[in-house]
């Protein structure tokens, strides 16, 4: 028997799990993280009508979801938490610190969606660079 945090958390977590593994299959990162958002919102409305206090992986969660959003809109950029501190502020998310903004670069990174470098005194992040599917046949003159 598991508890859950509020009425229908299960059932709301299976669900999130069987369409993330289609967008997943299709390599639809963009649609993963729609749906990973839209899990977080729906998972902090369903906290609020249970009165208990949020879980706040969920909270990081739709934030660092969000993070990578704008991410894709610019991504050539490098991208330093002081950046991603703006960004986040524009997307609504105060208080943010640089502190918060690392963390959750670094956690898109070990995530794969980033790539971290670093050189002395200085970690930037940039968009990883997509993999091509397994099935995909590449041909070359190499």
């Amino acid at each position: 028997m598991t508890s859950e945090n509020y009425p229908g958390e299960l059932e709301m977590f299976r669900g999130l799990v069987r369409v993330l593994r289609i967008a997943a299959r299709n390599e639809d990162m963009p649609e993963v993280q729609r749906l990973l958002w839209d899990h977080a919102r729906d998972e902090a409305d369903a906290y609020a009508q249970a009165q208990v206090a949020p879980d706040p992986t969920a909270a990081d969660l739709e934030r660092q979801t969000a993070l990578m959003a704008g991410i894709r809109q610019e991504p050539a950029r490098r991208w330093k938490s002081g950046r991603a501190v703006g960004l986040l502020r524009r997307l609504g998310y105060h208080p943010i610190s640089p502190r918060t903004a690392s963390r959750d670069l670094a956690a898109l990174a070990g995530a794969g969606l980033l790539v971290m470098h670093e050189e002395k005194g200085v970690r930037w992040y940039e968009v990883a660079a997509r993999r091509p599917h397994p099935t995909t046949k590449h041909t070359g003159n190499s």
